[in-house]
C-alpha cells in the first residue's frame, strides 16, 4: 500500500495536548447575573464569607468566558492568585499571576501587583555540562507507544567575531520536527542569536542586542523588533538555564523566557522545586529535583548531581525519558548499535538516530534517521520479517519494489532512477519517485534488500531542492550498514 511510500509509512504520532475547562454545577450562572454581579459575589465569598473554593471556581468561571471584558477578567485572574495564595497552591497562584501578565498588559495597575507576587530574579549557577554534551530523550504517551525522540544538544564554540559562545539547542521529532539552536555568551549565558525551524509552525532567526531583540520569520519581507528589560532567555536555552539553577526543595524563582516561533513575546514562567524524587529510565537510576513550571503545567526532573542531567519530563500526555548520555567532538560521525535487532550503522555528524520499540506492527521494526536541519520529511529503516510478505514480493528485491509501486497511481517514478546496491553482502534495488502530498512537492528514494529472515526497505523523503544532499548523506549510511 502507499502508506509504505508517502511519509505515513516511517509513521510519527501528531500529539495534540488538549485543556478542558470543568465548571462544578454550583458556579454556573443564573440567567439574570451579570459579570460584575458575578464578580462582587466572587469578592463576597471570598473576602466576607472566607469560601475559597466557590470563589476560585467564580473567577476561573469569568476568565475563561469570551464576553467578559478584559478589565473585569483581569480582576477576576488578579483575585484567582490571591485565592490559590491563601490555599497554600502557590505554584498555581504564580501561574494565575504570570497568565495575569501575560494575557493583560494593558491593566498596568494589577500587572503591577502581579509581579509583586512573582519569585525574584533567578542567578545562575557553574555550567554543569561539558563540550559536546548530547542527551537523547525519548517521548511516550500514556498508552505506552513511542511518538518521537529529542536530543539536546551543547558546544563550545567561537562565533564569527572569535567571541566564545554556547551554542546550545534540540533536534525534536514528535510528529512534527524541529531544530534549534541559540549562540549564548559563555560568560553570562545571555543570548546572541538564536535559530528555530518547525515543519508546522515555521522558521525564524532572532538577534538579540541590548534592550531589544530583532526577530526575521523565514517568508516575510521585514524583521519585528521587540523591546526587552534586564534578563531575558530564549526559549530554546531554557532547558540548560534550569540547570544552571541553585535547585533546593523549595526554591522559587521566575523564568523570563523569549519565544521568537512565537512572535517575540517575553513570558515570565514560574518555577518551584517541589521535591526530591528516585528516577528510574532508561539511561539509569538517578536521584533528582522534581521542578515545576507554572503557566505551561509542565514538571522536570534533574538530576541531584554535578550534572543536573533533565532526566525526565511531562507535558500534557507526553513523557520523556533519558536514554543516552553521549559527548561527540564536532563533525565525529553517529554510530548506531541495537543488540536486540543485530544492527548498526554509522551516520554523518549530528544525525539522531531513534528505534521505535513500541507501537510497531506485527513483524516490523522502525529506525528513525533524522538529518541535523530538519530538511527530511521523512526518513530511516523498516524492518520486516520476510515472511510476512507476499509470495510476489519474496521473489527478488526488484519484484518487492514493483509490487509497492504498483499499489499507487500517485507517484511518479523518476526515467532511468533504477539502481543496483549491496547492502551488508546482499543485493537490493533502490529507486526514485516523485508525489504531491498536501500541496507539497517531495522526492523519495526508496531501497529495497530482500534477505532470507528479514528485508529492509530504506526511505528518504525530502523537498526536491534538499534531495541531491541529503541522499548523499543517506548513501554513506547505507554503506555502513551492517546486521550479524
Amino acid at each position: 500500500m502507499l502508506g509504505l511510500m508517502k511519509t505515513t509509512f516511517l509513521a510519527c504520532i501528531s500529539a495534540l495536548l488538549l485543556a478542558a475547562v470543568v465548571i462544578h454545577p454550583s458556579t454556573v450562572r443564573a440567567a439574570s447575573e451579570s459579570p460584575s454581579e458575578l464578580l462582587e459575589k466572587g469578592i463576597y465569598n471570598q473576602e466576607t464569607k472566607g469560601d475559597l473554593d466557590s470563589a476560585i471556581a467564580i473567577y476561573q468561571q469569568l476568565v475563561a468566558e469570551a464576553n467578559v471584558n478584559q478589565s473585569l477578567a483581569a480582576q477576576a485572574q488578579f483575585r484567582l492568585g490571591q485565592c490559590l495564595l491563601k490555599k497554600n497552591r502557590t505554584t498555581e497562584a504564580t501561574g494565575a499571576f504570570e497568565k495575569l501578565i501575560h494575557d493583560f498588559p494593558n491593566e498596568k495597575e494589577l500587572v503591577a501587583k502581579a509581579r509583586e507576587y512573582l519569585p525574584g530574579k533567578f542567578v545562575l549557577g557553574p555550567v554543569p555540562w561539558v563540550d559536546g554534551e548530547r542527551l537523547q530523550i525519548n517521548m511516550t504517551l500514556p498508552t505506552g507507544g513511542d511518538i518521537g525522540v529529542a536530543e539536546y544538544r551543547a558546544d563550545l564554540v567561537q562565533n564569527a567575531n572569535g567571541r566564545k559562545i554556547w551554542r546550545v539547542g534540540a533536534r525534536l521529532m514528535a510528529g512534527p520536527q524541529s531544530v534549534s539552536s541559540v549562540d549564548a555568551d559563555a560568560e553570562t549565558f545571555l543570548p546572541l542569536t538564536s535559530h528555530w525551524k518547525h515543519s508546522m509552525l515555521g522558521e525564524v532567526s532572532a538577534v538579540y542586542r541590548p534592550g531589544e531583540v530583532e526577530i526575521k520569520r523565514v517568508g516575510s519581507t521585514q524583521p519585528t523588533t521587540t523591546p526587552i528589560e534586564g534578563t531575558v532567555m530564549d526559549n530554546e536555552e531554557a532547558m540548560y538555564a534550569m540547570r544552571r539553577l541553585p535547585l533546593q526543595v523549595g526554591y522559587k524563582t521566575a523564568l523570563p523566557i523569549i519565544s521568537t516561533l512565537g512572535g517575540g513575546n517575553l513570558i515570565s514562567i514560574g518555577l518551584e522545586v517541589l521535591a526530591k524524587e528516585t528516577v528510574e529510565v532508561p539511561a539509569g537510576k538517578f536521584d533528582c529535583f522534581k521542578v515545576h513550571l507554572g503557566l505551561v503545567n509542565q514538571d522536570f526532573w534533574f538530576s541531584d548531581d554535578a550534572h543536573r542531567y533533565l532526566v525526565k519530563f511531562e507535558a500534557g500526555p507526553v513523557t520523556a525519558q533519558l536514554v543516552s548520555i553521549t559527548q561527540r567532538k564536532a563533525g565525529e560521525p553517529v554510530p548506531f548499535h541495537d543488540g536486540e535487532l543485530g544492527i548498526s550503522f554509522t551516520a554523518p555528524a549530528d544525525w539522531v538516530i531513534w528505534r521505535a520499540k513500541n507501537g510497531q506492527p506485527e513483524k516490523q521494526e522502525l529506525i528513525r534517521m533524522l538529518d541535523p536541519e530538519a530538511d527530511t520529511d521523512d526518513g530511516g529503516v523498516r524492518l520486516f520479517a520476510t515472511d510476512s510478505l507476499s509470495v510476489a514480493a519474496q521473489q527478488s528485491a526488484r519484484a518487492w519494489a514493483n509490487a509497492e509501486l504498483q499499489k499507487n497511481k500517485n507517484v511518479k517514478l523518476r526515467a532511468d532512477s533504477w539502481s543496483n546496491y549491496t547492502i551488508d553482502g546482499r543485493q537490493g534495488v533502490g529507486c526514485i519517485v516523485e508525489y504531491t502530498e498536501r500541496g507539497k512537492s517531495q522526492v523519495q528514494f526508496l531501497v529495497h534488500v530482500l534477505g532470507q529472515k528479514n528485508s529492509e526497505l530504506f526511505v528518504l523523503t525530502c523537498a526536491p531542492e534538499k534531495f541531491d544532499a541529503l541522499k548523499v548523506a543517506f548513501d554513506s549510511i547505507l554503506a555502513s550498514y551492517r546486521t550479524k
